[in-house]
């Protein structure tokens, strides 16, 4: 099991690295949209999902590949850069008040 989680993130930040890289750029243009951090990883994961999900109904051969090494850490480098963003806004506001 272990294995496999290390061959998963290993095809991810080897395939995975330009779609990873672009979803944190649409993240961070959404962000400068929406005020809640929590609305643009759910556009890029609805996004993402309906395009998956187009690849499904078309037929398109590969799809589990899809899954694995573009869907997911397109919508895992989404939440992890908003998740990041947060825990800094949180420090921040920690230093302030003392």
């Amino acid at each position: 099991m272990l294995e496999n989680i290390k061959v998963m993130m290993i095809g991810w930040f080897y395939y995975g690295i330009w779609f990873m890289a672009g979803s944190i750029i649409v993240t961070s243009l959404l962000n400068r949209v929406f005020t809640k951090l929590y609305i643009p990883p759910l556009i890029v994961n609805a996004i993402s999902a309906m395009l998956l999900l187009i690849g499904f109904k078309l037929g398109l051969p590969n799809m589990g590949y899809a899954m694995y090494f573009n869907y997911m850490p397109v919508v895992f480098a989404s939440v992890m850069y908003n998740f990041i963003i947060f825990i800094i806004r949180k420090l921040k506001k920690r230093l302030e008040v003392k």
